[in-house]
């Protein structure tokens, strides 16, 4: 098959995936992960439920899917950004926290019922769950490697980057279980957690 062709074709099923996520993202704020059936999918997308099995052998498996690319890759992408911006590491995570109170703030049904999905996953798999974290471990101990000398004198930026993970996945899952939760003030008190205890300039 000549090169131009294969091109044509690659470019068309990645077309079809990005529409397949876009229109699964729009039925669960519709009708909720619950309500959210693959016939729906393949009908609002006009392909056949064969076509579907051609990408994603599950509903599951797409909702994995969906789950990395908006909540743990916009994470290592946030971080990245950090990184790249040359401030003070105290003023990064101040960035990092705000970011995450404006998305816990503005969240709509789908981000919730997103971030409800993976924490299932997590504990219903433990080898998924394993590589969920691994992967936010990571992108968390980039930062602190980046900013080691910013680390009061005895800690490492492994120790720092898991215990971080730890306390927004604490505060995570209460906002994620819980309407009421005030997880701003929860998140705050972990910035100044981490400053008073974790940074030399705390």
């Amino acid at each position: 098959m000549p090169a131009s062709q294969l091109g044509r074709r690659e470019r068309k099923k990645k077309a079809v995936r990005e529409t397949i996520r876009k229109e699964t993202l729009r039925l669960i704020g519709r009708h909720g992960v619950e309500g959210l059936t693959i016939d729906a999918i393949c009908d609002c997308v006009d392909i056949a439920k064969k076509t579907f099995y051609n990408y994603y052998a599950t509903k599951h498996e797409l909702m994995m899917e969906l789950c990395e690319q908006e909540l743990l890759q916009s994470t290592d992408k946030l971080i990245d950004e950090l990184l790249a911006c040359g401030e003070p590491f105290f003023q990064q995570l101040v960035h990092l926290v705000e970011v995450f109170i404006n998305r816990n703030q503005q969240a709509g049904g789908v981000e919730r019922q997103l971030i409800a999905y993976s924490v299932g996953a997590m504990a219903a798999n433990i080898s998924q769950g394993a590589g969920q974290l691994a992967f936010i471990n990571n992108s968390f101990l980039r930062m602190y490697e980046h900013n080691r000398d910013a680390l009061k004198p005895g800690l490492t930026p492994a120790f720092c980057a898991e215990m971080t993970v730890g306390m927004f996945n604490a505060i995570t899952l209460n906002w994620v279980h819980n309407a009421d939760y005030d997880s701003e003030a929860r998140y705050r008190e972990m910035l100044a957690f981490i400053r008073s205890s974790m940074l030399v300039d705390g």
